[in-house]
């Protein structure tokens, strides 16, 4: 297996957890990669710096490939290639030993329908550049993938309608697996301070209304969180928190600012651990307005016994089903009904419960057992395939 980063967004860590299940499971995992600190058993092979110098995924693509040769003796007796990324995959499809292997690959999510939103929808005028070169070039390498691989696994049923529909020539087999709501494995440390903050506003009664997510500032919905509050601003009992990072995430304070609304909301900015903060708030938001994938913090907040209340997006539906838990998309008035009915409401908050810990159960399982076996099943798929070839 194969990464660029060694941090951020959730998925590294689903990334350390497959191979953790894979070793507990009495196999071997090699993986080349940059400085990792804390190991779970993996032969670690520092990622050489080739090709740094080139800007982007080309350069990133490029130093894969380099390194797959200069790793090429710890790479004979690999039977299986698994991935996370779409670049690191893309990768394995140019070296001539990776490429004919069995391969798994994990998808988080269609980026061609993420990067269509952000090209029109982001702050930044960088950003939109960059998902408008993306989207000249990234369904070809969509296609590349699916043709060479013999799995790939995707998170929810609608993500691999999507695939099918773009691509109805390729057969592909398509794998349902979704992400669960245990989170006991994460070795994230939460921010004291950030604790100590919100617990104070809980001795204070205030009804804590929070969102966590990177901050892609239209994107994840941060403006319609934001002018639901301002809709709110009048009960002063409600205080928000938002937690989150990102390269839009200057945006917040400023909007905070212009709003008028420092009395009502606390921007903390980056927190790690922040699952464990969730416990603290009275209703987690999930505002999110593009194409997700199968959202995390959903997920977290699941596990935090808290109320939830997300955008009706395709993801969410998915996670939530009932329509007690979902607002209308983009629409901050549908937003502030909901949270203030929670507030007034206990026996609404009691039904939200409820429906939360009702939908949690379906997120309980062995994931890593399901790992486990979808790994060994398309190793030998694989290998049968191309025995056939």
């Amino acid at each position: 297996t194969f990464s660029m980063y060694t941090e951020g967004l959730g998925g590294f860590y689903r990334h350390r957890r497959m191979a953790r299940a894979v070793i507990n499971a009495g196999h071997q995992v090699v993986w080349i990669s940059p400085d990792i600190k804390i190991d779970v058993g993996e032969q670690f092979l520092p990622l050489r710096s080739y090709y740094k110098w080139i800007p982007g995924p080309i350069g990133w693509i490029l130093q894969l490939r380099a390194n797959l040769l200069f790793y090429r003796e710890f790479l004979h007796d690999v039977d299986a290639v698994f991935t996370t990324k779409e670049y690191d995959a893309f990768g394995c499809t140019l070296d001539r030993v990776a490429r004919e292997l069995p391969h798994i690959f994990f998808t988080h999510g269609d980026t061609i329908n993420c990067e269509k939103f952000l090209a029109k929808n982001s702050i930044a005028f960088l950003r939109r550049l960059k998902s408008r070169l993306m989207l000249l070039y990234y369904p070809w390498l969509q296609r590349r993938i699916l043709r060479r691989f013999s799995h790939v696994v995707v998170q929810a049923e609608f993500l691999a309608n999507v695939l099918k529909i773009r691509h109805p020539k390729i057969k592909c087999n398509y794998i349902v697996l979704t992400s669960d709501c245990i989170f006991e494995w994460r070795a994230e440390n939460f921010n004291d301070d950030h604790y100590k903050k919100i617990k104070c506003l809980k001795s204070e009664n205030k009804f804590i209304v929070g969102i966590v997510a990177q901050v892609f500032y239209k994107a994840k919905g941060f403006n319609i969180f934001l002018d639901a509050m301002t809709q709110l601003r009048e009960i002063k009992d409600i205080q928000a928190v938002i937690i989150g990072y990102g390269e839009e995430a200057y945006i917040i304070p400023d909007k905070i600012k212009q709003m008028g609304l420092e009395e009502n909301v606390i921007f903390l900015g980056q927190s790690p651990g922040a699952h464990v903060l969730m416990e603290l708030f009275d209703v987690v938001v999930s505002p999110t307005q593009f194409f997700d994938a199968f959202p995390t913090v959903v997920l977290e907040a699941l596990d935090a016994d808290s109320c939830i209340i997300a955008s009706d997006i395709e993801a969410h539906k998915a996670q939530l089903v009932d329509n007690t838990l979902l607002f209308r998309n983009g629409d901050s008035s549908d937003l502030a009904g909901h949270i203030k009915a929670l507030y007034e409401s206990p026996n609404s908050r009691q039904v939200n419960k409820n429906i939360v810990r009702a939908r949690k159960k379906n997120f309980q399982f062995d994931w890593d057992a399901r790992v486990v076996q979808i790994l060994e099943s398309g190793v030998q798929k694989g290998r049968n395939r191309h025995q056939k070839i």
